[in-house]
C-alpha cells in the first residue's frame, strides 16, 4: 500500500511541476466551457479551414476539465490528474493483492508497478485521455474479481462503458479487453466459464452501451481512427510513430517490454497475457499507446514476476513492526525528495508557456489583428484556440488529426515548407497571419514575398502582410 501511495504522490508532483504544457490541453479546456456554454457544437469552431463535422468522441472528459479549471484552478486540477494516473495503476495491483485467486506478492507487484509508473510518468497531464487510463484500470480489477458464482457482477460493465464512451475514445480498447476475455471464458478458462451465457450477454450489452453517445451508433467506428493514423500524421507526429529505442526517453517502454518478454509468460490466468500481448502491440504501433501497455501490463507483469522470482523468508512477528517503520521511512523519503525536486518548478509555469508555445507572437497578434486567420505550428493551434478564439481568432489547423481531412493537413506542410504554390494555397484558404519558429521554410519564403515580420524571437516568428501597427 505505502508503495502505491508514492507513485500517487510523485506523479501527481511530476504533473504540478511540467505545468499545463500540452497544446492539446488549451483546446479541450475551451471545448468544455463551450458545451458549458451552449451545448455540443455540430460541426467545427475554431478553424477557418474546415467546415465538416466534429465528432466529440471525449466531449464528458472536457467538460470535466473545465469544472475542475473553472472550480479548483490548473494547480490544483493537474493535482487531481496525476492523482488519478496513478489510481490506473493501483486499482489493479489491489486487486491482484485482495483476490485469492490471482494473488501476487508484494515485492513483484511493487516492481511492476515502478515500471509500469516510469513509462506513465512522461504522458501525465491535463486531457482526457488520463481519465481513459483510470476506465481501463477499473475494467482490469473488475473482470479479474468475476467469477462464475457472482455472475451477476458482470452487469457493471454496462455503466462503465456507458461513461467510458463519453470520456474519450480509448474505450474501444475496453471493448477489445472484455473481447479477449470472453472468448477465454468461452474457451473455459476464466473464472467465468461456468457462467458464460453472462459474461457473453455482458460483452454484447457493453458494446450496446457504448453506443449511448450523442454519436451514436456511428461513434464506435470513430475511435478506430487513433488506431489506424493517417500517412501524414505517422510522418509528422512523433506520439503516433513507433517508439525509437536509441532514444533514452523510450527506455522506460523498453524495459518494461523486456520484461513482459522475460516474466510474464508465467503469467496465470492466461487471459491477462493476452491482455499484456495486445498492450504491447498498441505500444511497438504508436508512442501514444505506451501508457496504455502500462496499465495493461501491469497484472500480468506482476504475476509473471510472482512466479520467478524466489520466495522470500517469512518475517518474524517481532520484525515485522521495524520493517513498516523502515518501509514508512523509506516512503517519506521518496515523497520529500520528490517535492524538493519537483514542486518549485511550479513557480516557473510562465517561463516553460514562453519557452513552449509563441506567447510573445500572440501578443504581437492581438494588437495587429486579434481575429486573425492563422496558419500556426500545428503543435501551436490548441494553445491559440485556448487563448484567443473568443477573440475571433481562427487557427488552419491544430492537434485534431483525426478530424482534419489528410488533403488540408498536407496543405498545411506544402505551406510550411514553402512548396511551390504556396502563395496560391495562402490565397485560396484566406491566410492573414503566420506564426511559425524561426527555422520553418516559409519565413524565409514569405519575407522575399512581400510579407514582413511583426515579431522574431528565439521560439517564434510573426509575420503579416503589412507592418503597419
Amino acid at each position: 500500500m505505502l508503495g502505491i501511495l508514492v507513485a500517487g504522490v510523485v506523479l501527481a508532483f511530476v504533473a504540478v511541476a511540467r505545468g499545463p504544457v500540452d497544446a492539446d490541453y488549451f483546446w479541450h479546456l475551451r471545448t468544455g466551457r463551450l458545451i458549458l456554454e451552449s451545448g455540443l457544437p455540430a460541426s467545427d469552431p475554431y478553424s477557418f479551414t474546415y467546415d465538416g463535422p466534429w465528432v466529440l468522441h471525449e466531449w464528458l472528459g472536457e467538460v470535466i476539465i473545465a469544472g475542475l479549471v473553472g472550480s479548483l484552478g490548473e494547480a490544483a486540477t493537474l493535482v487531481l490528474f496525476g492523482i488519478v494516473a496513478a489510481s490506473a495503476l493501483a486499482i489493479p495491483a489491489l486487486a491482484l493483492r485482495d483476490e485469492a485467486g490471482q494473488r501476487a506478492r508484494t515485492a513483484p507487484t511493487l516492481i511492476a508497478l515502478t515500471l509500469a509508473a516510469v513509462v506513465l510518468v512522461s504522458f501525465v497531464t491535463m486531457r482526457p485521455q488520463v481519465l481513459s487510463w483510470l476506465m481501463l484500470g477499473i475494467l482490469l480489477a473488475v473482470l479479474m474479481r468475476l467469477d462464475a458464482e457472482r455472475p451477476r457482477r458482470s452487469l457493471v460493465l454496462l455503466p462503465l462503458f456507458i461513461v467510458w464512451a463519453n470520456l474519450h475514445g480509448l474505450y474501444v480498447v475496453g471493448l477489445g479487453i472484455v473481447a479477449i476475455y470472453t472468448l477465454v471464458t468461452l474457451a473455459g478458462a476464466t473464472r467465468m466459464a461456468s457462467a458464460r451465457g453472462w459474461m457473453t450477454a455482458s460483452a454484447v450489452a457493453s458494446l450496446l452501451a457504448s453506443m449511448l453517445t450523442p454519436a451514436g451508433p456511428a461513434g464506435l467506428l470513430y475511435p478506430l481512427r487513433y488506431l489506424e493514423p493517417s500517412d501524414w500524421g505517422l510522418a509528422n507526429i512523433q506520439e503516433w510513430q513507433s517508439p525509437d529505442f536509441h532514444d533514452p526517453a523510450n527506455l522506460g517502454l523498453l524495459v518494461l517490454l523486456v520484461g513482459l518478454i522475460v516474466a510474464a509468460a508465467r503469467a496465470r490466468p492466461a487471459w491477462l497475457r493476452f491482455v499484456a500481448a495486445a498492450g504491447a502491440a498498441l505500444a511497438l504501433l504508436s508512442v501514444r499507446n505506451a501508457p496504455v501497455l502500462a496499465v495493461l501490463a501491469l497484472p500480468a507483469l506482476a504475476l509473471g514476476l510472482d512466479a520467478v522470482l524466489p520466495a522470500s523468508r517469512p518475517v518474524r512477528a517481532s520484525a515485522q513492526l521495524p520493517r513498516r517503520i523502515m518501509e514508512l521511512g523509506v516512503a517519506v523519503l521518496v515523497i520529500a525528495v520528490a517535492g524538493v525536486l519537483l514542486l518549485p518548478r511550479a513557480a516557473t509555469w510562465s517561463d516553460t508557456l514562453r519557452r513552449s508555445f509563441p506567447v510573445a507572437g500572440a501578443d504581437a497578434l492581438e494588437r495587429a489583428n486579434p481575429a486573425a486567420h492563422v496558419l500556426a505550428e500545428y503543435g501551436w493551434g490548441g494553445y491559440l484556440i485556448g487563448r484567443s478564439w473568443d477573440d475571433g481568432l481562427r487557427v488552419f489547423v491544430d492537434g485534431r488529426n483525426d478530424m482534419y481531412p489528410d488533403q488540408l493537413l498536407a496543405d498545411y506542410s506544402s505551406l510550411r515548407a514553402a512548396s511551390d504554390g504556396w502563395q496560391e494555397l495562402t490565397d485560396a484558404y484566406g491566410v492573414d497571419a503566420i506564426l511559425v519558429a524561426p527555422g520553418a521554410p516559409i519565413v524565409e519564403a514569405a519575407a522575399s514575398d512581400g510579407w514582413c515580420e511583426a515579431y522574431r524571437d528565439d521560439v517564434q516568428v510573426l509575420l503579416l502582410p503589412a507592418c503597419d501597427t
